[in-house]
């Protein structure tokens, strides 16, 4: 009977130290909170690495570029400050250096992509932002995701920002504000929707996953691992 006892009495304090300091079972998934903090660390992070290559870039290559467009255009037009006119937009968009830098901000893109999927994949299953949160990106059944799993679930997190660069244009082209530029159209107005439920259906998930952590079928757990470099054997 003590001996039950016992065992009862050590199995309450169990319980007790797992709600205190790891929740239920039902609160392992990353709260959207700490998420968010996760985030914000690895923007910072991508932005310096972002800028440091871009440095180089135009320290090598690009501003030569763009001095000799400016020099190009001023000789064409008269004038070094663009303005929307057919004949200064074709001249633009017709001169390699419209093509240089395309290939530069995708390159600054994807920067931001192999920094995530190469560290979501790696032996820390997250970035160095998840990492300081004590957050872990995995499959459904908490195996590792792959580099190109983790290259899908970046882009796809991108989306909102494609929509709210395209409402961005539309209040230019069309001289709106912001609320205009959504309710100008049904198809804006859905969008918007989508664009909502796209970044907070997670608030309504049993397991705290966005849209595009449903598509790839991953979920951020609390927790961190062993590991001590990305790149450790696990």
């Amino acid at each position: 009977m003590i001996a039950a006892k016992k065992l009862s009495l050590t199995n309450w304090v169990m319980n007790i130290n797992e709600i205190l300091l790891f929740g239920s079972k039902n609160k392992k998934y990353a709260t959207s909170l700490k998420r968010s903090s996760a985030a914000i660390i690895d923007v910072w992070i991508t932005l310096l690495l972002r800028a440091f290559f871009a440095q180089i870039i135009g320290l090598l290559w690009l501003n030569q570029q763009m001095l000799d467009f400016i020099l190009e255009f001023k000789a064409e037009f008269g004038t070094d400050i663009p303005k929307n006119t057919p004949e200064h937009i074709n001249f633009i968009i017709h001169h390699p250096f419209f093509f240089y830098m395309l290939i530069f901000y995708a390159f600054i893109v994807m920067i931001g992509a192999v920094y995530h999927s190469y560290l979501n994949s790696s032996a820390w299953n997250g970035t160095i932002g998840k990492r300081a949160m004590k957050i872990m990106l995995t499959t459904k059944n908490e195996l590792p995701i792959t580099f190109g799993r983790g290259m899908l679930h970046y882009f796809l997190s991108l989306l909102p920002f494609v929509f709210l660069f395209y409402l961005l244009a539309y209040q230019i082209r069309y001289e709106v504000n912001l609320y205009q530029a959504i309710t100008s159209s049904d198809a804006n107005i859905f969008l918007g929707i989508v664009f909502v439920l796209w970044v907070q259906i997670h608030l309504f998930t049993k397991n705290k996953v966005t849209a595009y952590d449903m598509i790839t079928n991953v979920v951020s757990i609390n927790g961190r691992n062993s590991a001590k470099w990305p790149w450790s054997k696990v």
